[in-house]
């Protein structure tokens, strides 16, 4: 795929393309079995009959709640081969968080595993949009499909829908799926996927780390973009393979590298420390990984130290796939690289737009050279894409700054999400679900400190006059409703929440209290959970 064309860039047709090069090769992996290039090509197209017969059509936008599995690489190919728009939707998500995602993507489709069905009985009736249900391992669903209040059925029982490759004509400029991004100042937001982003971004991966025909190791969920394209989709555009596992696990880790024989490792943050924070043994150079992709390029030298391993880092993000990095070996320690040139347009800018000079602190924004490797919005959202779009810039709401040399580095978020472990937080999700706690009347969630590299999470909370609440109770509320990456770790009750003179919440004074926002009187449910 190396001088394929951008117009070429259409997830079904570069499966049928790559199938027809390396059919018997593997191309998925699993802790059960292997699956070859031509298997999930036919899977595809089985899918995809059988999801027309049923009524998935051109233009539908189906719902794919799904764990790490095989299923879902053939669901998003099977949907892409017939034009329909997939929302991959986190499998944590439950009651608002869920309703949310599913009403304002106005999926009409939804692909759920039995697990998870359950979830829907309590809010179906606040779909007026979802139309129809399948079911993937029914039998584990925990509820009868009737009882899901919309028309259900059980994958495998889908009609055949006859033979032979399915015959949508689909073009690199149609959205491909709607990804959805933490919320900043209001509810989370999905980005318009051009099927040009997904593959430029996924192709973009593979010339950074030069990883044509190599083995990656993925941890992470498919129902984010850093294992959906640069994971999954940088292995089928580069001839490679991808060793998919259901989550990340430190103490399986190096193992899982030796047996899948992986040279990259999809990461986030978190996962580094964690590795190097654990004792020491004979075997840590005992594999042929290479690089951790989406790592920070701050802990290089105690990975190539330890493990013999780099860590490569990228400015990356859902709606713009990869604005910068730096060609393999070229790295800048601490630097997420250079502008990617071919693509994008780069610039540093202060809070009037204005380009601010080498050295200087500004918010990083990003104009595309080429069409449809950008966002084309936020889903039914315009007040928000024309916030992010304004002065002809798309503006990524992170503070960066750029050496002389043209080499970009991050310095933290100027949007108001949280960044812990890996997951960005929508904070206006979080502090919702908090607000609906009878006894509280209002909250601020912030992100501080963590030993982990990026944050943890940490609520004020103001409580209802005479009411009583305790820390351990307002945990347990959360984690009856919430994503566990959402449960904060710290929980303070205070008089009141310091405001601007707009009254708005200020929450830079929150942060500027105590230590990084931890003050002597802040709850730490780990220290009260060793």
């Amino acid at each position: 795929m190396r001088k394929e064309t951008l117009e070429s860039f259409v997830l079904g047709d570069v499966l049928r393309s790559q199938a027809q090069v390396h059919r018997r090769q593997t191309f998925l992996r699993f802790r059960d079995g292997e699956i070859s290039y031509g298997e999930v090509d036919a899977a595809a197209d089985r899918l995809a009959r059988a999801f027309s017969a049923a009524g998935v059509a051109r233009g539908d936008h189906v719902g794919v709640m799904l764990p790490n599995c095989a299923d879902f690489v053939h669901v998003i190919f099977a949907l892409a081969r017939l034009g329909a728009v997939a929302v991959p939707i986190n499998i944590a998500y439950r009651g608002e968080l869920l309703r949310h995602v599913l009403d304002s993507s106005d999926s009409g489709w939804l692909i759920v595993d039995g697990p998870y069905a359950e979830r829907l009985v309590e809010i179906a009736g606040r779909l007026p949009r979802l139309e129809r249900v399948v079911v993937r391992n029914a039998a584990e669903a925990g509820v009868l499909l009737d009882r899901l209040g919309k028309p259900a059925r059980e994958m495998s029982a889908l009609p055949a829908g006859g033979s032979g490759p399915v015959q949508v004509k689909v073009g690199f400029g149609d959205m491909q799926a709607i990804m959805y991004t933490s919320g900043t100042t209001g509810p989370s937001k999905g980005a318009m996927v051009p099927h040009a982003l997904a593959l430029t971004c996924a192709y973009d991966s593979l010339d950074f780390l030069d990883r044509w025909g190599k083995t990656v190791y993925c941890p992470l969920p498919l129902f984010h973009a850093a294992a959906l394209w640069d994971g999954m989709l940088s292995a089928l555009l580069g001839g490679g393979s991808i060793a998919i596992v259901e989550r990340f696990s430190a103490s399986r880790f190096w193992d899982d590298v030796r047996r899948f024989d992986a040279q990259v490792c999809m990461s986030v943050f978190s996962m580094i420390p964690i590795l190097l924070n654990r004792p020491p043994t004979s075997r840590d150079r005992d594999h042929r990984l290479e690089t951790f992709y989406m790592g920070k390029s701050s802990l290089d030298e105690p990975l190539r130290e330890r493990f013999g391993v780099r860590s490569v880092e990228t400015y990356t993000s859902t709606e713009a796939g990869i604005a910068t990095g730096s060609p393999y070996g070229e790295w800048r320690l601490g630097s997420c690289g250079q502008a990617h040139e071919e693509r994008f347009q780069v610039a540093v800018v202060d809070e009037c737009d204005r380009e601010v000079g080498p050295g200087e602190p500004g918010e990083l924004v990003l104009r595309p050279k080429q069409p449809f490797v950008l966002t084309t919005g936020y889903y039914g959202d315009w007040e928000a894409t024309t916030r992010c779009f304004r002065n002809m810039w798309f503006h990524t709401g992170d503070r960066v700054w750029r050496d002389d040399d043209g080499y970009f580095y991050f310095l933290d978020r100027m949007k108001d999400a949280i960044r812990r472990r890996g997951e960005n937080i929508s904070a206006f999700d979080l502090e919702t679900e908090i607000n609906r706690h009878p006894a509280v009347l209002e909250c601020a969630a912030i992100g501080v400190p963590s030993e982990l590299e990026d944050e943890d999470i940490k609520v004020s909370v103001v409580v209802q006059p005479d009411t009583g609440l305790d820390p351990e109770e307002l945990v347990a509320y959360c984690e009856e409703r919430l994503p566990r990456s959402m449960v904060p770790r710290y929980v303070e009750f205070i008089d009141a929440l310091p405001r601007t003179p707009t009254d708005k919440v200020a929450k830079y004074k929150l942060r500027a209290q105590g230590d990084g926002g931890i003050t002597p009187t802040t709850w730490d449910r780990e220290a009260s959970n060793p």
